[in-house]
């Protein structure tokens, strides 16, 4: 019993499905018939397909026009790229060409004038600092009679060693800036000079105090014009008898 009411349902479902079937397609025909038949709705079958075509070109085509505005842009910027780059190597070569045509060849290192220049300087300066203030502290010790003679000497070989490198410096930079200019005697003369021993010194004074002494006054009158205020002392007996007495204690 069971069996048969299952197949009557199956039955009944087919032909309502095969029924709906042929109601779809018939529908179908008659509209399509009708929209070759019928003007109006025709026109508005044909309204709606341009619409959609329209719509579906419209997209189509603001999409193409983006691309190519998207490659316009990239060539335009690979350009400027490009440009940028090319004014970049020039700046580099150029820079190159400056820093070539400036510097110069210093004791065997090549670098620029400026680099040079400022390596004397700040040796010269340094030199000089410390001879100044060396033989300023030295002037107490100098001041003392006699004694003093042998700081004096210390003081004068070390400015006389400071002199000579502060030449040498300055000749090394005459000629890598232009030979042409480079003055070795000065600097020769200069490095060539040797302070006298105690002994020499005190024999000088000894032998002759005035011409030492004018000797002295003539070579420090175009340093300072207090010099010239000096009075010279008096050379006489009682000088030659206290030389005589501290020469054998020197």
């Amino acid at each position: 019993m069971l069996k048969k009411k299952i197949a009557l349902s199956t039955g009944a479902l087919r032909t309502v499905f095969k029924t709906g079937r042929v109601v779809v397609f018939l529908l179908f025909l008659g509209f399509f018939v009708a929209s070759h038949t019928i003007t109006v709705l025709a026109a508005i079958t044909s309204t709606a397909i341009s619409a959609v075509a329209g719509t579906t070109s419209t997209v189509l085509g603001r999409s193409r026009t983006k691309s190519l505005d998207l490659t316009t842009q990239n060539t335009r910027l690979k350009a400027e790229l490009n440009l940028e780059k090319n004014r970049a190597s020039s700046l580099v070569a150029e820079n190159a060409r400056l820093r070539k045509v400036n510097a110069v060849t210093f004791r065997g290192r090549s670098m620029s004038v400026k680099e040079a220049t400022q390596e004397v300087l700040d040796r010269t300066m340094t030199r000089t600092t410390r001879s100044t203030l060396t033989n300023v502290s030295s002037i107490p010790g100098e001041s003392i009679p006699f004694y003093g003679i042998a700081i004096v000497l210390a003081a004068t070989t070390y400015e006389l060693r400071a002199a000579c490198h502060n030449m040498t410096d300055l000749y090394d930079l005459q000629v890598a800036l232009d030979p042409s200019t480079a003055r070795a005697d000065d600097r020769s003369a200069i490095c060539a000079l040797e302070v006298p021993t105690k002994e020499e010194v005190w024999a000088g004074i000894k032998k002759s105090p005035r011409t030492a002494w004018e000797a002295s006054i003539d070579s420090l009158e175009g340093v300072s014009e207090s010099v010239s205020a000096i009075e010279m002392p008096e050379f006489g007996g009682m000088w030659h008898r206290f030389t005589t007495w501290i020469g054998g204690r020197i």
